[in-house]
């Protein structure tokens, strides 16, 4: 269900605040008896920032953002919003002093009103009458496409619909801080990528900040400014979303984002620009890492090599190339054991003897079971992973 909360005025055009901050977590920790769902949580939202928590069902994510909501108590730390103390040593403010709203993962929509009441239910409650409600629902309805709708129930709406319904009672209060807790996990995929567009499109028109919950990997690539990755109630990595798809701080960040080929790995010698590992699985295979900040720099030190699969660059070879092929730094050569299509790309495995590995091409190409190739990949998309506790 919606909060109906105060509203936070809008920023003034003349500020010069830019990057204030909106909202401040400080060492937020959260305990259920012996269970420790939030472990000593800092993190920094700025103004007009869009900011996805990602993480795995059961990593703290929901619990975090519903304190931030004041609907969980911390056990310690403290939650400032727009630079005024929410949550802290013997504060709580509750939920509807706190100039956030929040849309819940169920549609929450009250069946007894139409849409236009149920949108304009929170803005009555910030005691906005006459023209002026009436102006902000219609504005409000508009902007979600939801306008031809206002005088129906919520039970005559989809799914999709009723969700956008909970978004724009959300938007409607005109909120400092709007958050989102999975809203689109019960929507089919097509409606889920068209919502998530329009969330982000909403997040823009409205010049709100938004902290948005999902364990889905491509909302959060796609919609977010940055990613906050969390595991096992604390931060694995956050980072604007190419940085944490192609430069992952751990193998857990790593697979969570997307598959990955990973290769247990030594460092056998460094040049100016380069780093080449052997790899440990395959005796006698070396690969080259080069242009990565992150690659590593000491002899003997152990991790993985991490190629993800559209990395590669396949080829079909003939009868006679596979060897001469075989033999160069990082060229991989083996038997496509599947081939599998899904519409723009194709995924495939290919079996090079020593190992499997996941490949994924333009769905394009003409590539079948059976077909011999070649994977190339470049050394400046090698991601190197130090063991944990390592050093580079």
């Amino acid at each position: 269900m919606n909060m109906t909360v105060q509203s936070k005025a809008a920023i003034s055009a003349g500020s010069s605040a830019v990057d204030a901050v909106a909202l401040q977590a400080q060492d937020v920790t959260i305990r259920y008896r012996d269970v420790t769902a939030v472990d000593r949580l800092s993190l920094t939202v700025n103004r007009g920032e869009f900011v996805a928590l990602l993480g795995p069902s059961g990593c703290g994510k929901t619990t975090f953002l519903r304190a931030i909501a004041g609907l969980n108590p911390l056990s310690a730390g403290s939650i400032a919003i727009d630079g005024r103390p929410m949550a802290g040593h013997r504060l709580h403010v509750p939920p509807e002093r706190r100039p956030l709203n929040m849309v819940f993962q169920s549609y929450a929509i009250w069946p007894h009103l139409t849409v236009r009441e149920n949108v304009g239910y929170g803005v009555r409650g910030q005691g906005i009458r006459g023209r002026e409600l009436a102006d902000r629902v219609e504005e409000t309805l508009a902007a979600v496409g939801l306008l031809h709708y206002a005088d129906r129930y919520g039970t005559e709406l989809s799914g999709g619909q009723q969700q956008r319904v909970a978004v724009a009672r959300a938007l409607a209060t005109r909120p400092f801080l709007m958050l989102y807790d999975e809203p689109l996990s019960n929507l089919d995929a097509g409606l889920r990528e068209q919502v998530r567009e329009q969330i982000v499109d909403l997040h823009h028109r409205f010049d709100t900040t938004t902290i948005y919950v999902t364990h889905d990997q491509a909302e959060a690539l796609s919609m977010a400014d940055r990613v906050v990755l969390m595991n096992a109630g604390r931060i694995e990595q956050e980072a604007e979303p190419r940085t944490l798809y192609h430069q992952p701080s751990s193998e857990f960040a790593a697979r969570f984002v997307g598959p990955i080929n990973a290769m247990p790995a030594t460092v056998a010698d460094v040049g100016e620009g380069f780093t080449n590992v052997a790899l440990l699985d395959q005796p006698g295979r070396t690969l080259r890492l080069g242009g990565s900040e992150r690659r590593p720099r000491t002899t003997g030190a152990t991790g993985q090599a991490v190629i993800r699969p559209e990395y590669f660059e396949l080829t079909r070879l003939g009868d006679t190339s596979g060897d001469e092929a075989a033999e160069e730094r990082n060229v991989f050569v083996g038997e496509v054991t599947r081939a599998a299509f899904v519409g723009s790309r194709i995924q495939c495995v290919v079996a090079t003897g020593a190992m499997d590995l996941a490949v994924e091409v333009s769905g394009v190409r003409d590539i079948k079971r059976g077909d011999t190739v070649s994977l190339r990949v470049d050394p400046s998309k090698v991601i190197w992973l130090d063991e944990p506790g390592g050093e580079q």
